[in-house]
């Protein structure tokens, strides 16, 4: 008896409570008043996608043109694809295959992130892992439904989840298709590119790795210039998906720094990546690479001209790939603390300068602690890079 019950214990019986869990969020996010309220804009991209114009002052040209013409869609090809493809299975435009399997894209995450942190990290216990995983789905799991089933924004799942199979193939070796699956991610969601900091995390290992590097970076860039110089070629204006076409609210981290003006100024995207990527890049110097993810999604939520609930479930991605892959003792400490974020500026969301504050702070300590604080020894590709 004793036998079957080690063997029934060490079966992945935490899935089933994060399913649980998963569930009782998806009946809560999905009430007609409040499940999917963007869906709508990735359906009449998909649509405008091959010609066909949605009622509701839909004239413009779309096509390869649609991005140029049609600023308000702030996100890549990948998502356009997918969205066209998705609208197809089943009625109300296929919204609610696509929540179910947006949130289900959450459990993946999660499932992903712990096997590769076991792979990642030989001193990592089983039981650690596991507890550290449920734990961390006690917020995790909110966050994503509200991306997921609430927004229903396809842009930032198809880019995280990407980004946590690029941190799979990282750990694997496999350079090439990391440098693949970060191109889609950020074809995604533009805000993504900062995670091809991802790529140097091979760099100091050996010779071997800098070719690594090189690979994945130049696959990177080749599936990059094939998602989107369609686009470009069709209408230089195309470039327009990468910039903002949102106000500036009052509480955002944006108006923290001391931007006030009512609209995102043209400078703010190029520095959400770049800043997301340098600083992510110092991490991966330090042999912190699984920070990447919480120090892009944090700096993105600092200098975002906008507040959407649904931010969080980057930052709670983030989180949990260093809870279980950077921390020194693997425990769903960031990730509860990033949850805890979101609730604590939701609840001072009428006080806009505390609100924008937090924002800030959260990314500017999330930054200095995983850059400065003692790390894992973690697994990467050409050997061991301490922390």
């Amino acid at each position: 008896m004793a036998a079957r019950g080690t063997r029934w214990y060490g079966l992945p019986w935490h899935y089933l409570l994060l399913a649980a869990w998963a569930a009782k969020w998806f009946q809560v996010m999905a009430t007609p008043a409040s499940g999917g309220a963007s869906w709508h804009l990735f359906t009449e991209a998909g649509r405008l996608l091959f010609g066909m114009h949605p009622r509701g002052g839909f004239t413009a040209p779309g096509g390869l043109r649609l991005f140029a013409t049609y600023p308000r869609f702030q996100f890549g090809p990948v998502t356009l694809v997918t969205a066209a493809a998705l609208r197809r299975l089943g009625p109300d435009q296929g919204l609610v295959v696509a929540q179910l399997l947006m949130t289900g894209c959450g459990l993946l995450i999660m499932a992903v992130a712990e096997r590769t942190a076991l792979a990642a990290r030989p001193d990592l216990d089983r039981e650690q892992a596991r507890w550290t995983v449920l734990g961390a789905g006690a917020v995790f799991l909110p966050a994503w439904s509200i991306l997921a089933v609430s927004f229903m924004h396809l842009d930032d799942v198809l880019a995280l989840v990407l980004a946590t199979f690029a941190v799979r193939a990282v750990v694997s070796g496999r350079m090439a298709a990391a440098g693949v699956l970060l191109a889609l991610s950020a074809g995604a969601k533009p805000w993504a590119f900062g995670f091809m900091a991802l790529l140097l995390a091979p760099w100091e290992s050996s010779d071997a790795g800098r070719d690594r590097v090189l690979r994945g970076a130049a696959w990177a860039a080749g599936v990059t210039v094939l998602l989107w110089a369609p686009f470009v070629l069709a209408d230089p204006g195309s470039v327009a998906a990468a910039k903002y076409a949102i106000p500036n609210a009052k509480d955002s981290g944006l108006r923290a720094l001391g931007v006030n003006t009512p609209e995102t100024p043209p400078w703010d995207r190029p520095a959400q990546i770049l800043i997301g990527f340098g600083l992510a890049a110092v991490a991966v110097r330090r042999g912190r690479w699984p920070a990447v993810l919480l120090i892009c999604t944090s700096v993105r939520i600092a200098l975002d001209p906008s507040t959407y609930p649904y931010y969080s479930a980057g930052l709670v991605t983030g989180a949990l790939i260093w809870d279980l892959m950077g921390a020194r003792r693997a425990m769903p400490a960031w990730t509860l603390a990033a949850g805890s974020m979101f609730w604590g500026w939701t609840a001072v969301s009428g006080d806009h300068v505390l609100a924008g504050d937090m924002r800030v702070g959260f990314a500017v300590v999330a930054a200095a602690y995983t850059i400065l604080a003692p790390a894992a020894v973690t697994r990467t590709v050409g050997g061991v890079v301490p922390g």
